[in-house]
């Protein structure tokens, strides 16, 4: 199931932003059960891959065996965090049983990764396959943590079908970008259809909104 390495590429370099999903992590570690989390958010560009790809080195940095995946079928955005030199198989190649090796290891000591490969005709159609569950099932049985980046909820059903077969939800909201009612009724329809939401990432924090964080925040 595993292929070869990718190396990460550090897009942002901020100690305070570190910080804070280092708290992230300490907050999260304090919830039992939590084998499998997914983020989500509202709409696009509110930070949930670079959530998600912080969030998965933070636990790989405590000793952890952690799995990175991106199941934005869609349009997956994961792969901007590594260097990609060819076309790699991904989450759609594995279900739909074109590829059976579809792990990359990274070049941070037990972080490991799967993209989201190359973009399907039926998105939603292969994460509901029994494949998709019958392959988380496996994967916990190997890694410490698995951290699954999913679509956003505007786009389609994606994220509340995976929701349905992971540990939490993590919802990441933009500050200033998405309304409240708009998020709240993210939260409900995640619930509604069977997701355990576990908590909220507010995202992009100004200075002076914050005494402790100088970008990024969690609460």
């Amino acid at each position: 199931m595993k292929l070869g390495k990718l190396e990460t590429r550090e897009l942002i370099d901020d100690s305070a932003m570190n910080e804070s999903y280092k708290t992230l992590r300490t907050n999260l570690l304090y919830t039992s059960d939590l084998k499998v989390i997914s983020l989500t958010s509202t709409v696009a560009n509110e930070g949930k891959t670079t959530t998600a790809y912080y969030l998965a080195k933070s636990y790989a940095e405590l000793g952890k065996k952690v799995l990175l995946m991106d199941c934005d079928l869609r349009k997956g955005s994961l792969k901007k965090f590594f260097t990609v030199k060819t076309r790699v198989s991904g989450i759609s190649e594995y279900v739909s049983g074109q590829s059976k090796d579809f792990i990359y290891q990274t070049d941070v000591d037990g972080l490991f990764v799967v993209l989201s490969g190359k973009k399907p005709p039926n998105p939603t159609e292969l994460l509901s396959n029994s494949s998709f569950e019958k392959m988380l099932e496996a994967l916990k049985e190997e890694f410490d943590l698995i951290i699954i980046d999913t679509p956003p909820m505007g786009i389609g059903a994606d994220a509340t079908i995976i929701g349905r077969n992971v540990d939490g939800v993590l919802m990441v909201v933009r500050n200033n970008f998405v309304s409240k009612k708009s998020v709240k009724k993210v939260k409900d329809d995640l619930v509604r259809t069977g997701s355990k939401v576990i908590g909220v990432v507010l995202n992009r924090i100004e200075k002076h909104q914050s005494d402790y964080y100088d970008y990024y925040g969690y609460y």
